[in-house]
C-alpha cells in the first residue's frame, strides 16, 4: 500500500545505507530527528540539451527561493523511485515524460532552521520540449540552462542552489557526460 498524505505528515519509508526499509515515519519525524529517507530529482532537457531548473517557491518552509533539480521530491512509503520521480515531474512541471534512472546517492545530512534532511537520492534524467506547467505553490520560476552554464553556477553561484542540488548537478553532469 502507497502512502498518501501530503506534506510534513506524508509517510517515507526509513532506510538504511544500503536501501533497506526499517520502518515508517512522517516526513516531519524524519525532519526532525535526521532520519534517513528516499527522495527523488529529475533533470528534465530540451532537445537542445539544456537543462531545466528550478528555483524552489519563496514561501516554502525549506530552502526558499534556491535554485535545485527540475523536480525534487521524497519518495512515498511503498512507492518505486521510479514511479516517484515521474510523479513529482508530473506534480511540478505538469510534464509527463519517460525518466531514465542515472544513480543514487547517500547525500550527506543537511541542517536547515532547525531541521535536517538526510536522504538518499535516486536522480533521473527526462528529455521533453512540452510546455511547463509549474505548480506555483512549490515552484517559484524555471529556467533552461546549457550544460556549460549549469556547472558555472556549480562553481560560481553555490549560494544561490540548495546544497544537495549541487551535488546532484555537479554528478549529473559528469555521470551524463553532457557538454
Amino acid at each position: 500500500m502507497i502512502a498518501t498524505l501530503s506534506g510534513e505528515s506524508e509517510l517515507v519509508d526509513v532506510v538504511d545505507e544500503n536501501d533497506n526499509p526499517i520502518f515508517v515515519a512522517t516526513l516531519d519525524e524524519c525532519k526532525s530527528q535526521g532520519l534517513l529517507h528516499r527522495s527523488v530529482a529529475v533533470f528534465l532537457r530540451n532537445s537542445e540539451g539544456e537543462i531545466l531548473l528550478q528555483q524552489r517557491s519563496l514561501n516554502d518552509d525549506w530552502m526558499p527561493g534556491k535554485w535545485t533539480a527540475s523536480s525534487t521530491g521524497h519518495v512515498r512509503a511503498g512507492e518505486d523511485p521510479r514511479v516517484a520521480a515521474s510523479r513529482e515531474l508530473k506534480e511540478e512541471l505538469g510534464i509527463t515524460a519517460s525518466t531514465t534512472f542515472i544513480f543514487s546517492d547517500l547525500l550527506p545530512k543537511i541542517s536547515w532552521q532547525g531541521k535536517t534532511e538526510h536522504e538518499l537520492a535516486f536522480a533521473f534524467d527526462a528529455i521533453s520540449n512540452a510546455e511547463i506547467c509549474k505548480d506555483p505553490v512549490e515552484v517559484e520560476q524555471t529556467r533552461f540552462f546549457s550544460p556549460d552554464e549549469c556547472a558555472s553556477l556549480v562553481a560560481n553561484h553555490q549560494e544561490e542552489l540548495t546544497p544537495d542540488g549541487i551535488r546532484l548537478l555537479q554528478k549529473y553532469l559528469l555521470l551524463s557526460r553532457i557538454k
